[in-house]
C-alpha cells in the first residue's frame, strides 16, 4: 500500500491530513487524539491493508464533538461531556467530507468512519444519523457511555452501514469507576446485537489497558473493514 501523495487541508479551523491512494479506493475518516495520523498510516502499511485513502482530522473537542448527549464528569477532576456530536457530524458531512473527497485523485468507492475511545463511540452514533458511511471501526470504544445501549436498541442504524468492528483491551473493564466498569459487557452485547441485525460484525479483545498500542488496534480494525466483501 503506497500513497500517491499526502496533502494537508485547513477547513473551519481543523487541520486534515489526507493520505491518498493511487486510484479509486475506499476512504477512511479518522479523528485523531494527539496528532497520530502519520503513525496510523504507517501502522496500516505495516499490516498490508488493501489500498485506501486516509483522512485524519485533528483538533476536535473530545468531550464535546465526540459525545452524543451531555453527561456530568465521570471522575473527580474530570470535565463534563456536552453532547455536541450532532452539530459536529453536520459539519463533518456537510463541509469537511466534500473538501476531503475533492482532494482525492478519484471518487472513493465507499467511506469508512473510524475512531478510538470516544471517537469510536461517535463513529457508531454517526451510523444512526447519516447515510455517508458503509463501515464503522471502533477501537477501544467507549461503550460505557450512559444510556448508549438503550439508544441503540430504540433506534435503527442506517441501512448503508453493512459492517462494524469493535475492539477493547482486556483490562479496560477492570476499574472501580462505576461508569467505566460495564464497557466490556456492553461491547460484547452490542457486537452480538448488530450481528443479529444482519450486519457483518466482529469483536476483538486485545491485551492491555485502554492506552496500549492504540495505533496498532486502529490499524487492525481498518484492515478488517477493508477486507470485508459486502
Amino acid at each position: 500500500m503506497k500513497e500517491e501523495k499526502a496533502v494537508t487541508l485547513q477547513v473551519n479551523g481543523k487541520k486534515i491530513q489526507v493520505y491518498c491512494a493511487l486510484q479509486a479506493a475506499p476512504l477512511v475518516i479518522y479523528h485523531a487524539v494527539m496528532g497520530e495520523g502519520k503513525a496510523l498510516w504507517q501502522a496500516c502499511k505495516k499490516v498490508e491493508c488493501p489500498a485506501f485513502s486516509l483522512a485524519v482530522i485533528n483538533g476536535v473537542s473530545w468531550d464535546d464533538d465526540m459525545t452524543p448527549w451531555a453527561i456530568p464528569p465521570i471522575a473527580k477532576g474530570d470535565t463534563p461531556c456536552s453532547g455536541g456530536a450532532d452539530a459536529w457530524l453536520a459539519q463533518l458531512t456537510g463541509e469537511l467530507l466534500p473538501q476531503i473527497i475533492a482532494a482525492l485523485p478519484a471518487q472513493p468507492t465507499y467511506c469508512v468512519l473510524s475512531g478510538y475511545s470516544l471517537a469510536g463511540l461517535f463513529a457508531v452514533y454517526a451510523g444512526y444519523k447519516t447515510d455517508c458511511f458503509s463501515r464503522i471501526v471502533s477501537a477501544s470504544v467507549s461503550l460505557w457511555y450512559p444510556d448508549f445501549v438503550t439508544f441503540v436498541q430504540q433506534h435503527r442504524i442506517s441501512e448503508q452501514v453493512k459492517a462494524i468492528y469493535f475492539s477493547l483491551g482486556d483490562q479496560e473493564s477492570h476499574t472501580k469507576n462505576p461508569y467505566l466498569a460495564p464497557v466490556e459487557e456492553n461491547t460484547r452485547f452490542l457486537a452480538q446485537y448488530f450481528s443479529e441485525q444482519g450486519l457483518q460484525t466482529t469483536f476483538q479483545l486485545n491485551r492491555g489497558n485502554h492506552y496500549r498500542n492504540s495505533t496498532g488496534r486502529m490499524a487492525a480494525g481498518i484492515q478488517w473493514a477493508l477486507q470485508q466483501s459486502l
